[in-house]
């Protein structure tokens, strides 16, 4: 812009006396002439600015284009939010009655109460008879999905307590298989909680997984944590135990079902939530002696309804 204005300074310097002769001679002409290079300057210098506020525009969308993209980049989970309806495997279409029972899950979070208040059943110690606190270490070799679990730096404050299967055990952390599966602990006396899935007792859907039986490095076949997860209906209470807290967050099962490993509702199913759910599982139906791998798995699905103290 700068570089046309001063041509055309340069251009009037240059045809002044041209100007000075015209005036006298012809006024009308010299009229016309000053305004048509005057209605030339503002054509000019307006086309410019719209020219320079466009590129400032482009510059500035691009920007913000490149920053949006990376901050969905950054922030966007790996799996995808689906709005909880009582159903982890079906979408709601009312995401007002969703972010209702959030706002629920949120109340009821924040109101602590003693847990003998929060129980509707009274569990009895020594019906716990499945899991432990991890010491036994791994266990188990590390094929068909087993991941290393076991020692200090898997160690989590959370203890899972789910008095319908008779489980008492400590929940650990895993991570990814090889091949980029949910992993399952090296320990079958322990409960593995994923630790690219929400934090238990937070919004979303903290996965957790434990083995219904075993065989040791060596050969020993016993019963896991999961022994009698098929014994848990809908209605029953699942209790997580925050030892670093001592808080107990106690959740109602709402969904059980047994579904394929591969199939779309186990993506569903692994998917996460707006609420506060659990959801559990365990390997089901037949055995496969040569793959040493179960065909189905047993999945329970809990919502979160209180926060507690222990009772005093």
């Amino acid at each position: 812009m700068w570089r046309t204005l001063r041509l055309l300074s340069g251009w009037r310097s240059n045809h002044r006396l041209f100007v000075k002769e015209s005036r006298d001679r012809r006024p009308v002409l010299v009229v016309g002439l000053v305004s048509g290079i005057f209605a030339l300057l503002v054509f000019i210098i307006v086309a410019a600015v719209g020219i320079g506020g466009g590129a400032s525009n482009q510059r500035e969308g691009t920007h913000w284009s490149e920053r949006s993209a990376d901050a969905t980049a950054d922030s966007e989970p790996r799996v995808r939010y689906v709005p909880y309806n009582g159903l982890a495997n079906q979408q709601s279409d009312h995401d007002s009655s969703a972010v209702r029972r959030s706002d629920d899950s949120e109340q009821h979070r924040a109101v602590v109460r003693n847990l003998s208040e929060v129980l509707r059943d009274r569990y009895d110690e020594s019906d716990l008879r499945y899991g432990s606190d991890g010491s036994e270490g791994s266990i188990l070799p590390l094929d068909n999905g087993v991941v290393p679990s076991s020692g200090a730096r898997f160690h989590t404050p959370w203890e899972l307590i789910l008095p319908s299967a008779g489980i008492r055990a400590a929940v650990v952390q895993v991570g990814l298989t090889p091949d980029g599966a949910m992993g399952s602990p090296d320990n079958p006396f322990v409960v593995g909680w994923f630790n690219r899935s929400a934090n238990p007792g937070e919004l979303g859907n903290a996965l957790l997984g434990g083995h219904r039986d075993y065989q040791d490095r060596d050969g020993n076949i016993d019963v896991g944590v999961c022994w009698k997860l098929d014994e848990t209906r809908i209605g029953d209470q699942l209790i997580l135990f925050n030892q670093s807290a001592n808080r107990y967050y106690v959740y109602d099962i709402v969904d059980k079902a047994t579904i394929l490993p591969d199939s779309e509702e186990a993506v569903r199913y692994l998917s996460q939530t707006r609420e506060s759910v659990v959801t559990l599982i365990t390997c089901s139906g037949d055995f496969d002696k040569e793959t040493h791998s179960y065909a189905e798995r047993l999945i329970v699905v809990a919502l979160l309804n209180a926060v507690a103290a222990p009772d005093a």
